[in-house]
């Protein structure tokens, strides 16, 4: 298994760097630094190696949210925000695979499972399930218009978006 994961951590790295449209099996071989026939062993697809990926993030962001503990909504979305370079990479990634998700039928079910996860986090810590809808809905807005910003600029967009709607909510501060 340990193979696998190291697999799995060439196909992240292939989506944060190249995007999905330069991910296959010969791309995340040379990653990885093993044969194409050592990848196909574990993932036999693109198909197989996108969907292995979309939930290796995906439990890799979880396992990060629940070792950092964030004690209030707004140390939540600064976990989640492109603010340095590894959330950035991380946010390139999940970009990836939203766009994927729209017409792989699979990824769909398992991208609204997660989602439903994240966002239960939300209700969790004392949000309303619209009000947690919202929030979550903004911040994808915001991660991907900070994508597109210099990482000198990344904060300011955040702070006044997420940052004033969050230090309008009661205890979200």
């Amino acid at each position: 298994m340990k193979r696998a994961a190291h697999v799995l951590d060439a196909v992240l790295n292939v989506l944060a760097e190249q995007g999905i449209g330069a991910l296959s099996v010969r791309t995340v071989a040379a990653a990885a630094g093993v044969s194409p026939a050592q990848v196909q062993y574990y993932y036999r697809t693109k198909s197989d190696l996108v969907r292995a990926g979309f939930e290796y993030a995906g439990e890799q962001f979880l396992a990060e949210i629940e070792a950092a503990q964030p004690e209030s909504i707004a140390d939540f979305v600064e976990l989640w925000l492109p603010l340095d370079e590894p959330r950035a990479r991380r946010a390139r990634v999940w970009l990836a695979y939203a766009a994927a998700a729209v017409v792989d039928p699979v990824l769909q079910k398992e991208n609204a499972n997660l989602d439903r996860e994240l966002r239960q986090w939300y209700v969790n810590a004392g949000l309303s399930e619209d009000v947690a809808a919202q929030v979550f809905a903004m911040i994808d807005g915001v991660t991907l218009q900070c994508l597109s910003l210099p990482m000198a600029d990344r904060r300011a967009l955040a702070d006044r978006t997420v940052g004033a709607f969050l230090a309008a909510l009661p205890g979200c501060m």
